[in-house]
């Protein structure tokens, strides 16, 4: 490694520590939760508060559910369990909801629209182009799909849960 003559190190100043202590930033919380409680347009606030959220030691799935439900009655439950230095508890009505039931015919219509789009898009990467004309074509090789938009995600996840396709992840669902 060869170090150049006449090379000017870069001084830099002073850059004061972004990192706030744990009690700074429970202080923060209770502040910014105050002002939305007292706001007319607390939209702005509710990112605030995410963002400083996302600096304790809670759980990012319970402030994602206080922050996407805006409740101030579980926000002020959390700050309560942070300002007395307790283990934050999992807010236990946002935990996994039952589903809806969906008619038998509604599922039904959804695997079929399903296969349908599985088989068009099989034939749609199939006959590109680009293949010699005395081949067969290539071989459509995909592992899983998008659902489609004609049904909504609770119909998605039921088929889910009886078995009858696999989640991928992403919006993405796979034949078992």
């Amino acid at each position: 490694m060869s170090v150049s003559k006449n090379k000017r190190k870069r001084k830099g100043g002073h850059r004061p520590n972004n990192v706030s202590s744990a009690q700074t930033n429970i202080e923060d919380i209770a502040r910014v939760a105050g002002d939305i409680a007292t706001a007319s347009e607390a939209g702005p606030l509710w990112g605030q508060l995410h963002k400083l959220f996302l600096r304790s030691s809670v759980d990012t799935t319970v402030v994602a559910a206080i922050i996407m439900h805006r409740d101030e009655a579980k926000l002020a439950k959390i700050i309560g369990q942070l300002q007395r230095g307790e283990e934050t508890a999992v807010v236990e009505e946002f935990a996994t909801a039952p589903l809806e039931e969906i008619p038998f015919q509604t599922k039904k219509e959804a695997m079929r629209v399903f296969r349908r789009r599985a088989k068009f898009i099989k034939l749609d990467r199939e006959s590109k182009l680009g293949v010699g004309p005395l081949t067969s074509g290539k071989t459509a090789n995909f592992d899983s799909i998008e659902a489609p938009h004609d049904f909504p995600p609770a119909v998605w996840q039921s088929l889910v849960d009886e078995g009858q396709l696999i989640n991928a992840g992403g919006g993405f669902y796979k034949l078992p």
